[in-house]
C-alpha cells in the first residue's frame, strides 16, 4: 500500500519530552503502592470563590499544594531522599510541579519548584506561580530553577542518549542535587482541564523519593449527609507511595490526614 506523503506530518520530539523519556527509562518504576481517593472539596471551592470575590488572590491548585506540603511536613518520613543504604531527611518541603505556558501559540509544560511550601499560605503559593508565569512572558524563564532545566534541555538536544542517561544515573545518587533540581515530592495536575470522574496514575520513580501525586478532575456526585441526599463536589486524586521507603500503616495515616486537611476536618 502506497501512503501519500501529504497525509501525515513528522515532528521532532521536543527536548523536554526527550528528557522525561530518558529519565523514566533510566530510573525505572520502583515498588509503589497507589491510593486512589475522592475528596469532598465543596466547602473548599466555595471558600476560595468567596475569598476571590473580596480580592484575596487564592486558587484551588494553590491550596492543594499547600495541603500536600503541610501533610508531608507533619510526616517527615515522606520528606526523605534515599541514596543507597542511607536516606536524607529534609526540613523543607519542595514541590516539583509543572505550569502550562503558551509559546508561539502552543501550550507547553514548564518545570517549577515551590520551595518550602509548607510554610507558605495558599495566597503566597498562588502569587508565586502567577509571578513565575509573568516572568516567563518577560524573560523566557520562570525563575532561577528554570535555568537549570533549560541547561538540561540544551544538553538533551546535543548529547547522545547514552550520555544523558549516565548523567541522570549519577544525579540519582546525589540527594542534595535531587532536592535542588527536582524537589522532595512531585505533583502532576489535570484538575484545571478535566471535568470527568476518574483517576490519573502518575509515573513515579521509586528509587529515591517517597511520594508523588496526580490531581484529577472535580465532579458533582450525590452524598448522604445527616440522612439527607445532597450534591457535593469531589476531587479525584492518586497518591503514589514508594513501598521501599514507606510501610502500609504510615501510608494510610498520611492519606487520611491529607484528606482531613483538604476537607477542613479538625
Amino acid at each position: 500500500m502506497k501512503i501519500d506523503h501529504n497525509s501525515y506530518k513528522i515532528k521532532k520530539l521536543i527536548p523536554f519530552r526527550l528528557l522525561s523519556i530518558y529519565a523514566y527509562d533510566t530510573l525505572g518504576t520502583g515498588h509503589n503502592m497507589y491510593a486512589q481517593i475522592e475528596i469532598d472539596v465543596t466547602d473548599l471551592r466555595q471558600s476560595i470563590r468567596a475569598q476571590r470575590k473580596i480580592g484575596i488572590n487564592v486558587s484551588f491548585f494553590g491550596f492543594l499544594l499547600y495541603a500536600i506540603a503541610k501533610t508531608i511536613d507533619e510526616n517527615k518520613d515522606f520528606n526523605q531522599i534515599r541514596c543507597g543504604k542511607r536516606s536524607y531527611y529534609f526540613n523543607e518541603v519542595d514541590i516539583d510541579t509543572a505550569i502550562e505556558l503558551k509559546h508561539e501559540g502552543v501550550l507547553i509544560p514548564r518545570k517549577y519548584i515551590v520551595r518550602n511550601a509548607a510554610n507558605k499560605s495558599n495566597e503566597e503559593i498562588t502569587q508565586e506561580i502567577e509571578a513565575a508565569k509573568r516572568k516567563w512572558k518577560e524573560t523566557g524563564l520562570t525563575g532561577k530553577d528554570d535555568k537549570k532545566a533549560l541547561r538540561w534541555i540544551k544538553w538533551v538536544s546535543i548529547l547522545p542518549k547514552g550520555l544523558i542517561k549516565l548523567f541522570i544515573r549519577r544525579l540519582s545518587n546525589k540527594p542534595l542535587k535531587i532536592k535542588g533540581s527536582f524537589g522532595t515530592t512531585y505533583v502532576a495536575s489535570v484538575s484545571g482541564f478535566a471535568n470527568f470522574s476518574g483517576f490519573i496514575i502518575p509515573f513515579f520513580e521509586g528509587r529515591s523519593r517517597p511520594v508523588s501525586f496526580a490531581i484529577g478532575g472535580v465532579t458533582k456526585k450525590p452524598c448522604i449527609i445527616n440522612s439527607e441526599i445532597k450534591i457535593r463536589e469531589y476531587l479525584s486524586m492518586t497518591i503514589s507511595i514508594n513501598h521501599d521507603l514507606i510501610d502500609g500503616a504510615p501510608a494510610a495515616r498520611f492519606v487520611n490526614r491529607l484528606k482531613q486537611i483538604i476537607e477542613g476536618v479538625k
